[in-house]
């Protein structure tokens, strides 16, 4: 059976497991064999580089089903007209490790991962930022408090999650410390629903959260907390107001290693670019969570998470 012919069975395989429609399948099929008429069939990297190597995390959706991984490491090869190989990554420490020291060419990063990785070698550099459904291609922290309240930040008592979150701990530790923005009273929650808990239950002033980031928006939307989670399980929106953002953190990139040759990273950029019209199906399953395609990421926005990553822990008390 050919290559092309297994890629197509996969495909429909995955099609049917979803309970899709056969139009559905059929639709998948021919926008893949359409992205995989674009390939590069002049690009020089194929005389220089016999296999790419991806490398994922293991609980991406893509590399936690064997068929779909067999159909996104097959369309890549097919459009690159490379072998490739998807790499599972145990942790993003792991990925960072593999991206840096080269084993790994391309990856699927988080924004700290990336930040992690280019701190460690300056040997990286992002691709495409995925871009969600509303259009927004980042995040901002936010501190979000009540109306009703009209007291200096200094004496709020304000919840946050843990110290591993970027938005709700990180982001808002180093305006802190750089004085952007003032210290009030810390709480720690745990997570993100005990700190909504807390809020509700009005044992603080408010809390740190995160609002997307949709170019060209006229401000910052209470009701888009946590990407509107909060809005429909706790019914906040109407009582909150937000008086703090930070500046804007992309969305982890799909990064590539700075010694692929170049052409070959233009084919991967142009790759992405298409799957969105070319083959819909395909990049709900290289992308479940986002749904608008991708965007060319500034990479400039990063570094307003490096230091987050070459950084020591901060001290909830100063």
């Amino acid at each position: 059976m050919s290559v092309m012919k297994i890629l197509v069975s996969g495909i429909r395989l995955i099609a049917a497991q979803a309970a899709a429609t056969t139009a559905v399948a059929r639709t998948l099929v021919t926008g893949l064999t359409l992205i995989l008429g674009c390939g590069v069939a002049a690009a020089d990297y194929r005389e220089t580089v016999s296999v790419l190597r991806i490398g994922m995390i293991e609980n991406h959706a893509a590399a936690a089903d064997p068929l779909k991984l067999e159909a996104v490491q097959q369309a890549f090869s097919d459009a690159l007209g490379i072998s490739v190989e998807i790499i599972r990554m145990s942790s993003y420490a792991a990925l960072v490790d593999a991206h840096a020291s080269g084993r790994i060419g391309y990856a699927i990063h988080s924004a700290r991962s990336y930040a992690a990785t280019d701190a460690a070698c300056g040997c990286v550099e992002p691709l495409r930022v995925p871009v969600a459904g509303d259009g927004s291609t980042g995040f901002r922290s936010v501190l979000a408090v009540r109306d009703s309240v009209t007291r200096p930040i200094s004496e709020l008592r304000i919840a946050y999650s843990t110290e591993d979150s970027v938005s709700g701990w990180l982001i808002p530790q180093r305006a802190m410390k750089a004085g952007s923005l003032e210290r009030p009273e810390l709480i720690r929650a745990g997570d993100v629903t005990s700190a909504m808990k807390l809020y509700d239950d009005m044992q603080v002033d408010g809390f740190f959260g995160w609002v997307p980031d949709i170019p060209e928006s006229t401000g910052l939307d209470p009701a888009q907390l946590f990407g509107g989670w909060t809005a429909q399980s706790a019914g906040i929106t109407g009582s909150t107001r937000l008086i703090w953002s930070s500046q804007p953190i992309p969305y982890g990139p799909h990064a590539t290693h700075r010694s692929l040759p170049e052409d070959l990273v233009k084919a991967l950029g142009d790759f992405l670019d298409l799957m969105p019209q070319a083959a819909p199906g395909l990049l709900d399953i290289f992308e479940p969570v986002f749904a608008g395609g991708y965007a060319v990421p500034d990479p400039r926005l990063y570094e307003n998470l490096r230091n987050l990553v070459v950084a020591g822990p901060a001290d909830p008390n100063g």
